[in-house]
């Protein structure tokens, strides 16, 4: 690792934990693209490697979030216990994936995120304290083992699963959801990236300065968070979706 890759790194880590913070996905999703197109890291390497980040990145958000009351609780703590066991089974499931199914799926998943946080504009959200199907303990214990999963799987974290979950199905506030799976991964990941690690599939030279960059734009999203507003944090959610998809496409066309 050179100093001019570790300066680049670096920086990347800090727009994407600032825009990840934003969105409740810790970044990975513009990590994941970075590592496996700049890189070319394996799709096992780059998911552990971007779980560290995404892990460094909402742990500091977190506590932003917290402070601001943005947290549902209620929500997280049954998220949060069935996400441990998927976390396990998402980072040894990701060994079995070939770099261009890897790349696909991934770029699939993003899309279809996409189109349903367009949608969901055309909604209005529940109330701030309102409870949802979602609310239901069993059922979030159910999503959490989803959330677990895909967030070692890809390494971006949770938000793929709660984003179509409770913003779009359960039409929660999307400052209330980036919050509260901000909050799930950080409680949830180290248990996927202890996994990641254990099977070597964590570059720690490269996830050292991605590290610092994600506490970095980690503290700084929250703030900028408090400046936008709903309609636009959701268009900017799915721009992020179709960019990262449309790179990992790239890829296999040039």
């Amino acid at each position: 690792m050179t100093p001019l890759s570790a300066l680049a790194l670096f920086v990347v880590g800090v727009g994407a934990s600032m825009f990840g913070s934003l969105v409740g996905m810790g970044g990975g999703f513009v990590i994941i693209p970075v590592l496996r197109i700049a890189f070319g890291v394996s799709p096992a390497v780059a998911a552990g490697t971007s779980l560290v980040m995404v892990l460094a990145n909402t742990a500091t958000a977190t506590v932003g979030y917290m402070r601001d009351g943005r947290v549902d609780l209620r929500l997280a703590f049954p998220f949060a216990l069935g996400a441990v066991p998927g976390s396990i089974a998402g980072a040894l499931a990701v060994r079995r994936f070939s770099p261009q199914a890897f790349d696909i799926a991934y770029g699939c998943v993003l899309v279809g995120l996409a189109v349903l946080v367009i949608l969901r504009r055309s909604t209005e959200s529940r109330e701030l304290h309102e409870r949802t199907f979602a609310h239901v303990p069993l059922y979030g214990v159910v999503c959490g083992v989803a959330i677990g999963f895909f967030s070692s799987l890809f390494g971006i974290g949770g938000g793929v699963v709660t984003i179509p979950l409770l913003l779009v199905a359960a039409r929660m506030p999307p400052h209330v959801v980036t919050a509260t799976t901000a909050f799930v991964v950080t409680a949830t990941a180290p248990i996927g990236v202890l996994t990641h690690a254990l099977g070597g599939d964590v570059d720690w030279p490269a996830t050292v300065p991605l590290i610092l960059g994600g506490v970095v734009g980690g503290s700084i999203g929250p703030r900028i968070a408090r400046r936008i507003s709903s309609p636009r944090l959701i268009t900017l959610l799915a721009v992020a979706f179709i960019a990262a998809a449309c790179a990992l496409a790239l890829r296999h066309f040039l």
